[in-house]
């Protein structure tokens, strides 16, 4: 099987990708971690199972595991309005704790509208204040509409409930629970950043112009003064800056590091039995150009892959994508990252990792 993998990644890599790294388990089996490619491409390092990726939205799941803990201490209460917290924060008083990671509370949208400057620190406030400028707010309880806000939001209350940094607390209550040594928050706490592969950003013209959508080839990022239009890949790893991300996507790990948090979580590990539905159940439908979620609990989708449901989370961040994912029936846990990335997600390099994660399903469990 280890073999197959290798071929599976190593044919990713020829098709494009610039590295790859991926883990599986199957139950509480041992870790498997493959790699194939290269961590930095002006030096030809090879990426190894050790080495860091940036998991964008990833994050959000860690981060929605960390407000279930301040629910089991009795330090929030997911129902209650979040006004107790944010009382200057327009419709404060009809937004939930829950709303604020089941992407159900009504809150504007930053990351399309967030300038890409590298030497920019945010605080947090910020973030939500450029979201209050630049996005629309509406009513909490409606459709599932994707959004970051409300993970910064998240942040900020397990910051003031726990008296801790976000970083500080994760490692806390869940990063040390659960034996994970290779996964950090750098908007809020120092890490090892020689060990994170470089990230490489496929940045072409938009297909229908600059007012395309997402899902007809527009950008996601505001990438003007940063990165020119090209269809080489450039060197993206500090485009965008930690503190820009904060609860929504600042995190780094390792796939062996996701696939132990993600088995934690459905196992039992780290929350009890009825925060954990809090997570994975009363499910709402999404529909997310160019991605594979389907259905959005608070921190976990419900996701198809190698036509199986499979629950977790994707995230990416420039010339970063990754995906963890779990699936109850057979008790396989999976995650992948890779070190090349896109803000179109008709690009193959936004886009076609999610192929060969299919693929990879189908070898391990064809076993």
């Amino acid at each position: 099987m280890r073999e197959d993998l290798n071929r599976l990644l190593e044919t990713y890599r020829a098709e494009g990708a610039v590295g790859a790294s991926l883990a599986f388990a199957r139950g509480d089996g041992e870790v498997v971690a493959v790699t194939a490619g290269v961590s930095d491409k002006q030096l030809n390092l090879p990426v190894t199972p050790d080495q860091l990726f940036k998991i964008g939205s990833c994050t959000k799941t860690f981060v929605a595991a960390a407000l279930m803990k301040l629910a089991e201490d009795g330090k929030v209460d997911l129902g209650a309005p979040i006004s107790a917290w944010f009382p200057d924060l327009p419709r404060s008083g009809e937004v939930s704790v829950r709303q604020l990671i089941n992407h159900r509370g009504g809150l504007p949208e930053f990351e399309y509208d967030i300038p890409m400057d590298p030497s920019r620190t945010w605080t947090p406030a910020q973030l939500v204040e450029l979201a209050f400028n630049v996005g629309g707010q509406t009513a909490p309880s409606g459709p599932a509409v994707y959004n970051n806000t409300g993970y910064v939001l998240a942040g900020m209350l397990i910051e003031a409930a726990s008296g801790l940094s976000l970083g500080a607390y994760l490692r806390e209550k869940v990063l040390g629970p659960l034996g994970l040594e290779d996964t950090w928050s750098p908007a809020t706490e120092s890490f090892p950043s020689g060990r994170i592969v470089r990230g490489y950003y496929h940045r072409p013209k938009p297909v229908t112009g600059a007012s395309a959508t997402l899902a007809d080839g527009g950008e996601m990022w505001r990438m003007d003064g940063v990165l020119p239009y090209s269809d080489d890949l450039q060197d993206s790893s500090d485009s965008f800056p930690f503190s820009g991300a904060y609860g929504c996507g600042d995190m780094v790990s390792t796939p062996s590091d996701m696939v132990v948090f993600m088995r934690g979580l459905f196992d039992g590990s780290l929350l009890p039995a009825p925060l954990f539905r809090e997570m994975s159940e009363n499910r709402a439908e999404v529909s997310f150009p160019g991605t594979r979620m389907r259905e959005t609990g608070a921190g976990l989708f419900q996701s198809s892959y190698a036509d199986r449901p499979f629950f977790g989370h994707q995230g990416s961040i420039p010339g970063y994508v990754a995906v963890m994912q779990h699936e109850p029936r057979s008790g396989l846990t999976v995650a992948m990252a890779c070190n090349a990335g896109s803000g179109n997600r008709l690009s193959f390099y936004a886009s076609s990792m999610h192929t060969v994660f299919d693929q990879a399903i189908r070898i391990i469990l064809r076993r």
